[in-house]
């Protein structure tokens, strides 16, 4: 009975799971993760935006949170709204041709992320958007800024062997 109950489920859930727009939704945040590299790399990208992009990196790498992460749900929403208002900022403040040429997925999944993130930031206040903007900014200078960590056979990153 209970064995009959999970086979259904499961093949339920990947009846689900190749369904084409859920594959194309929860390939949007490794899609996105793929984006920040191009553009960061991107000379068309202006220096503020590629700024925020490493400051978003360094606060998602970061223990620190504004929402501790061992709070079940909240946790991790605090870090879901970060990224989405940075990716507003970011879809705002970069040539759409950009955009669509370093984006690996389809158009109207972008157009998706796009609209959410829009929409979020419509209802954050503009003065939150600001100093979450600008402190990411300062982040990625500061981490701009470090010189190369040496290497476990001390070489500096980056820097290859004579």
């Amino acid at each position: 009975m209970v064995e009959s109950r999970i086979s259904r489920l499961a093949a339920g859930l990947r009846r689900v799971l190749q369904t084409p727009w859920v594959k194309e939704t929860l390939l949007t945040l490794p899609r996105v993760a793929l984006l920040v590299p191009k553009l960061m790399t991107d000379d068309r990208v202006p220096a503020r935006t590629k700024l925020a992009l490493a400051g978003l990196a360094v606060y998602l790498v970061s223990p620190w949170d504004i929402i501790p992460d061992f709070i079940p749900g909240l946790g991790q929403l605090d870090d879901a709204i970060v990224l989405l208002l940075f990716v507003d900022g970011v879809l705002n403040r970069v040539d759409d041709a950009v955009l669509l040429e370093h984006w690996a997925g389809e158009v109207k999944t972008l157009r998706r992320v796009q609209e959410l993130s829009r929409t979020l930031a419509r209802w954050t206040p503009d003065a939150l958007k600001t100093a979450l903007f600008g402190q990411a900014v300062a982040a990625g200078e500061r981490s701009a800024a470090q010189p190369p960590q040496p290497s476990q056979d001390g070489e500096s990153a980056g820097q290859k062997p004579a």
